[in-house]
């Protein structure tokens, strides 16, 4: 009761000194209402006690410089059971905050964990485990367990660590301090044992091409923990990855491993700036050094070091120019790249390219190319068909007709890799003249070198080609073969001209020379009525020969077997003059697109718009020509006379371009006008033996005739002598 009355003394003397403390009350906004007013006697002052001291234990937010870690101690053995840890910290706000300590939860367990030595708040966020005080100085103890990888996550800022570890250590050190966003390695090392031999090796392999890249393989074995490793980048290294190791990180000119054992196998891979002097890293006895370059690239190395078979490197090797040498401590090697100049190759050529041309009556060119490359890195080709295209196909397969710009010539030929066949049609123009002339043959142009280009030039009848110049070699319309048989002809109607007794021997000579002319042209004019004429001429003297050596049944005999031997003979060379004649038409491999399926068909009001789309109401004005189809190919015109030929090596400085001289008909009429008037000349001075042998075969057909008659009158005479007998 005593106790009861006191504090209510004590609040009634301290309730005018909390008013005069407190900020006087500010003036009541117009547009609030004013507040209740307090209650009146001891109860009001109470009251009015009880805000004050709430409003001074707010206190402002903490919004920087919350707390502050001053010593973490860790104890124990690593890898034999959880670690003890003490945190010693301040807090410097007022009232609560969230102290990070450590982590990754699911890394770490901590356990038994106490503040002060009461039960402490702890909780986790993110990556980090937290304790939630308001204690200005606390310290707080408990135990962890490490995950496999036996590492710590310290956010800090944390003053100082301390290891104090009867087994293991901590990588980094047992003693550290200033820890910010640190990561701490652990390892099972006993510091009892007494440290080993240590065995540093490193293996290099470095690879030139287009970048200069490295590989180096370190194995690291120690009788202490290896802790931290730093390995000097000596080449100007921009490492890219680390096999092998928890982390790495750049410092300077060093690369730092961490590690944690006592063995450690790490892969280093990146880039490098150059190669230049090569000495061994001090810790390591020797260095393998495995260079290998592409073909674009050559490296040139001198020094003491020892070249050694390839096979024996540590290091796979990728390129079959590699070369592995062995530096030894105290050895020093210099290596130099040299960049080799690239040589122009052929990418693509032209195997064979064989032209077809036929030129009409009209004056117009049909030309038909199959040209068959191999490819090896070219995927259009710009070919200029001296022409307008009309059909191209590759592999067999049509495909469209495209150019890289409106106004360009050269058309785009998609080319295929390995050997594939192109066709190409195209239509030009150009003039015959009505004798005689010389034509330039038009012919493609690209880029790719052609091995071979074959050309053979149709005409149409009335045009008679007499050479095509241009090819290796000049090619004639009279070839060996013609004179050789046009001197047999020649021979032979010399031989044949017989005028008869009476001929004075200058005309006999003159005769004989015309005949021999006469029948020797007319190769040239009619072949089939040259073959005729010789075996005629054959037959005849055949016939000659017969009638003297031979009589009577063997002569006829005789006479019709050659008959029919020379018939067949001249049936059997008409048959191969025929099979030699000119070509009518070519045969294309055509395979046309992949069929599309059938679209049902369109309704009465559509129709307008289906011819619209299909293009059938411009049909008859275009004659079936459309924009940005897929051409058919059109057959080659018939031609009567022909000629080929054909060049080696055709490149785009050194083109192939024939010309062809040819005659027409018109020319050649008076030629064969003359022949008639000597064939009538020839035959005229025959006149008499003509008539001779007319008169004497029509008494031969006479008699022929008249012996059948004869033969019943002689067998009727006995018949009747008989019979006058027995009268």
């Amino acid at each position: 009761m005593r106790r009861s009355f006191a504090l209510v003394s004590a609040a009634v003397l301290l309730a005018p000194g909390a008013a005069l403390a407190a900020d006087p009350p500010a003036a009541p906004s117009p547009d609030k209402p004013a507040p209740a007013p307090a209650p009146a006697g001891w109860a009001g002052e109470l009251d009015a006690l009880s805000k004050w001291i709430a409003d001074r234990g707010k206190g402002p937010s903490c919004v920087a410089r919350c707390y502050a870690l001053e010593r973490l101690t860790l104890s124990g053995r690593v890898g034999e059971g959880p670690l003890e840890f003490e945190l010693v910290g301040r807090v410097l706000a007022d009232g609560a905050v969230d102290v990070p300590l450590f982590g990754p939860p699911k890394e770490v367990r901590l356990e038994g964990v106490t503040e002060n030595d009461k039960e402490a708040a702890i909780g986790f966020e993110g990556d980090r485990y937290f304790l939630h005080t308001s204690a200005k100085r606390f310290v707080l103890k408990g135990k962890m367990t490490l995950g496999t990888d036996l590492t710590l996550q310290i956010p800090g800022p944390l003053n100082t660590l301390e290891a104090n570890l009867a087994s293991g250590a901590v990588v980094e050190g047992a003693r550290l301090s200033g820890l910010l966003g640190t990561t701490i390695h652990l390892n099972r090392q006993d510091k009892a044992v007494e440290a080993g031999p240590t065995v540093f090796q490193l293996s290099r392999a470095v690879r030139v091409g287009r970048e200069i890249s490295f590989e180096y393989r370190l194995v690291m074995r120690s009788g202490t923990d290896l802790g931290v490793v730093r390995l000097p980048l000596s080449f100007g290294e921009k490492v890219l990855d680390v096999t092998g190791a928890a982390g790495f990180r750049v410092e300077g000119d060093e690369l730092v491993l961490p590690t944690s054992g006592r063995t450690a196998e790490m892969t280093i891979t990146g880039t490098l700036a150059k190669l230049a002097s090569i000495t061994p890293d001090a810790r390591s006895g020797y260095e393998w050094w495995l260079l290998e370059s592409d073909p674009e690239h050559r490296v040139t190395v001198s020094g003491d070091a020892r070249q050694v078979d390839s096979a024996e490197s540590p290091i796979p090797r990728t390129q079959p120019t590699s070369r592995l040498f062995l530096v030894q401590k105290g050895q020093k090697m210099e290596a130099s790249v040299t960049s080799l100049a690239a040589v122009d190759a052929l990418a693509a050529v032209v195997q064979s390219h064989q032209r077809t041309v036929v030129i009409t009556a009209r004056g117009d060119v049909v030309s038909q190319d199959h040209v068959n490359y191999e490819n090896n890195g070219v995927d259009y080709l710009a070919y200029a068909p001296s022409g307008r295209p009309i059909f191209l196909s590759t592999g067999g397969k049509a495909e469209r007709i495209m150019r890289q710009g409106a106004d360009a010539e050269e058309i785009l030929v998609p080319l295929r890799t390995g050997s594939q066949m192109v066709q190409v049609q195209s239509l030009s123009q150009t003039g015959l003249k009505p004798l005689f002339g010389t034509v330039t043959v038009p012919m493609p142009s690209y880029a790719l070198t052609a091995s071979r280009v074959d050309l053979n030039v149709g005409l149409p009848a009335g045009v008679f080609p007499l050479a095509l110049l241009g090819g290796d070699r000049p090619k004639w319309a009279v070839k060996g073969s013609d004179l050789l048989v046009a001197g047999i002809g020649f021979g032979a109607g010399m031989a044949a001209v017989r005028p008869g007794p009476g001929t004075s021997p200058g005309r006999l000579r003159t005769l004989r020379i015309l005949g021999g002319i006469v029948l020797a042209s007319l190769w040239f004019l009619w072949q089939p009525g040259f073959v005729l004429s010789l075996i005629a001429l054959g037959l005849w003297g055949l016939i000659w020969l017969v009638g003297v050596f031979a009589k009577g049944a063997a002569r006829v005999a005789a006479t019709i077997v050659l008959v029919g031997g020379l018939g067949l003979v001249g049936l059997v060379g008409l048959a191969a003059m025929s099979s030699r004649s000119p070509m009518k038409s070519s045969d294309l491999n055509y395979e046309p697109p992949q069929q599309r399926s059938a679209a049902p068909a369109p309704s009465a009001g559509d129709l307008k718009l289906a011819d619209d789309r299909l293009g059938n109401g411009w049909m008859g004005k275009g004659g079936g020509v459309l924009e940005g189809v897929t051409p058919v190919p059109l057959p080659l015109p018939a031609y009567r006379h022909s000629m080929s030929a054909s060049r080696e090596l055709v490149t785009k400085e050194r083109p192939f371009k024939p010309t062809l001289v040819y005659v027409t008909d018109t020319a050649v009429a008076p030629i064969a006008v003359l022949w008639l008037v000597g064939l009538v000349v020839v035959v005229s001075a025959h006149r008499r033996r003509i008539t001779d042998g007319y008169r004497r075969l029509r008494e031969r057909l006479d008699r022929a005739a008249a012996a059948p008659a004869e033969g019943p009158a002689k067998a009727e005479a006995p018949v009747d002598t008989e019979g006058d007998k027995e009268s």
